[in-house]
């Protein structure tokens, strides 16, 4: 039932585009007077689903351009119906192909060869531009140039006729119906030879005639097709839609005049690779497709699995040869193993591997070769630059850790200022993303479930400070950890294992502290040991009025404290270093219709993550 409901659907995705396609200029006149609303993503992805679900609705107009210009004002009635037609030929082609798969076959083997004529198009159809060879057989509709040079000059366009001949003005007719191009070219050189002294000629193949053809039995589109000259028997097939799940790939025959003149197995092409065009098809021939004998399911240690059509008393062999023969997963076994159903019982045969070329198939056999797969893991690199002696990319080994990748590198130059050493995390990066994530759409929903409280008074400013603070957020995904290797040489668990595609960057040693935010004078300070926090801020012309109370102190390692300037002095103690960042808040409540503590607190809890990355790094 699965597999029939989604043919139907199938069906009905093509007829809806056809419906489309006619109707898409009235449906772009209707869009003209659609407004145009654009709500951002980010935003979106903040609201309760019940809110977001409204205002996604009004963005789900979507144009269909390409389609609408097909069919433009300024085209033609004639030329509306030749496209129209082409559009019904090829949907016939889809739904035949839609109601052909094959329902039966639950697993997910495919039938080999089957996506050989998958496409509409195919590089087996010739245009009519002759590129063909000397046994292309010329008949009634081709048409040839003939170009005359020297004593008498000339320029010919000449038909085959009816009666097979073509007509040189002045000279005479010349029979070229069932004779091969090089023929034609020797017939027509001697005869102007004979005719026409001192003269000099070129003869070309500029068009060739078109031909029916009838295509019967295992076939998508079974009729008489109308195709160029110059096809061939694939080309031929696959204009009729391709090999039906009933048409067999092994026994295709040529008929002409009630003879059988060609037999085609397309495993010689599909497996080998050996194709030869063969009888070159004519008006009134016959392709006929034979139904299948029975198919081989091959599954396991096989470079090709799949489902093989068998031939009468092909072997296990023969049909493990058309699987690609056996990987190197098989290699150390030796055996392999046929299932074989039967009418009142199922059996599975051990074959040895030496006698598969003698064991023959029956229908309903599957084969089963035993198969190793040895799971490769992909080669985990990590990259450090900075102050080490070998910067670079490097490959790393499960449970390597920081102090290993510092060794390979050649360790620390003088200088290197580890204390501001960082580590990055592709990791870290997607926890910091969800984590504001979350953190947004918690602020978002409390402030809409508080619209229209008593004693609330909530701005719709204030949805749009927060989609744009989470917009312009950068997400470092840095990882706060040990960057001195003597540490952790006296104990591993300061020493932290790496992970693929980590990045590790040691900056020199820079003498200053960052100070910026609502400072009066924000500036960027020399270095002063004997400073504490409070002779920095005091440097910096102290706080602004619409400073927060607290003071945001980030250390180089990339460790964040907060404290209440309040308190001064308990901040005597706080250390400061080389590279440290001390950042004054602004309080943001004073923003009209904000509510300090579903606004301030969420923001403040992400921006000690976002600023780590701005610690001193250099290279």
């Amino acid at each position: 039932m699965k597999f029939i409901t989604n043919i139907q659907c199938n069906k009905f995705f093509v007829m809806k585009f056809c419906i489309l396609f006619l109707f898409s200029s009235l449906a772009f006149a209707q869009d003209a007077f659609q407004p145009n609303t654009i709500v951002d993503k980010e935003f979106l992805e903040g609201l309760p689903p019940s809110l977001r679900g409204e205002f996604e609705d009004s963005n789900s107009t979507e144009k269909e351009e390409e389609l609408e210009q097909l069919f433009r004002a300024d085209t033609t009635l004639e030329k509306n119906k030749i496209i129209l037609q082409k559009l019904k030929d090829q949907i016939e082609i889809l739904e035949n192909r839609l109601d052909d798969e094959d329902s039966s076959n639950p697993s997910k083997l495919e039938r080999f060869g089957e996506r050989f004529f998958s496409t509409i198009q195919s590089s087996f159809m010739p245009v009519n531009v002759p590129n063909l060879g000397s046994n292309y057989v010329v008949d009634v509709g081709d048409q040839f140039r003939l170009l005359l040079t020297g004593k008498v000059k000339e320029d010919y366009d000449l038909m085959v006729q009816r009666d097979g001949s073509i007509t040189i003005p002045k000279l005479g007719k010349i029979v070229v119906s069932g004779k091969s191009l090089s023929q034609v070219e020797s017939d027509v050189s001697t005869f102007i030879e004979a005719s026409l002294m001192g003269t000099s000629h070129f003869l070309t193949l500029t068009k060739i005639r078109d031909i029916q053809v009838l295509l019967l039995g295992g076939i998508v589109s079974p009729g008489i097709f109308t195709i160029s000259g110059g096809s061939n028997l694939l080309g031929a097939i696959n204009v009729a839609g391709g090999i039906s799940k009933n048409g067999s790939y092994r026994k295709i025959e040529l008929r002409r005049d009630g003879q059988t003149i060609e037999t085609l197995d397309l495993y010689d092409i599909l497996v080998y690779g050996n194709y030869q065009s063969g009888a070159a098809l004519r008006s009134g021939d016959t392709i006929f497709i034979h139904p299948i004998a029975f198919q081989v399911p091959v599954t396991g240690g096989v470079n090709l699995p799949g489902i093989f059509e068998a031939l009468p008393t092909e072997t296990a062999g023969q049909i493990i040869s058309y699987a690609g023969g056996l990987s190197e997963g098989f290699v150390g076994h030796r055996n392999i193993y046929v299932n074989r159903i039967g009418l009142n019982e199922n059996s599975l045969l051990n074959v040895p591997f030496t006698d598969i070329d003698e064991f023959v198939l029956r229908p309903r056999d599957s084969i089963i070769v035993p198969n190793y797969r040895n799971i490769l893991e992909p080669i985990k690199e990590v990259e450090i630059s900075g102050m080490v002696a070998r910067p670079g990319k490097y490959s790393i080994f499960e449970g390597e850790t920081l102090s290993d990748i510092v060794q390979k590198a050649g360790g620390y130059k003088d200088g290197a200022y580890i204390y501001g050493g960082a580590l990055f995390r592709e990791e870290a990066i997607e926890m910091e993303k969800k984590f504001a994530q979350l953190n947004y759409s918690d602020t978002v929903n409390y402030l809409i479930s508080n619209i229209g409280k008593p004693n609330t008074n909530i701005n719709p400013a204030a949805l749009d400070f927060l989609a744009e603070e989470l917009r312009s957020r950068r997400y470092s995904g840095r990882i706060v950890t040990n960057f001195d290797v003597n540490k952790a040489d006296l104990d591993p668990i300061h020493d932290i294992t790496l992970q693929a595609n980590d990045s590790i960057v040691i900056p020199p040693l820079a003498r200053v502290v960052y100070l910026f935010g609502d400072f009066k004078n924000p500036s960027n300070l020399n270095y002063n040991p004997a400073f504490n926090i409070k002779d920095y801020l005091k440097l910096a012309g102290g706080l602004n009025d619409s400073s927060q109370k607290e003071i945001i102190v980030i250390d180089p390692d990339g460790k964040t404290s907060i404290y209440n300037t309040s308190l001064f002095s308990s901040m005597k103690s706080v250390d400061i270093y080389p590279g440290s960042i001390i950042y004054a808040p602004r309080d943001i409540g004073q923003l009209s219709g904000v509510v300090y503590a579903a606004t301030v607190s969420p923001i403040l809890s992400s921006l000690a993550i976002s600023l780590a990355s701005l610690n001193s790094i250099k290279d």
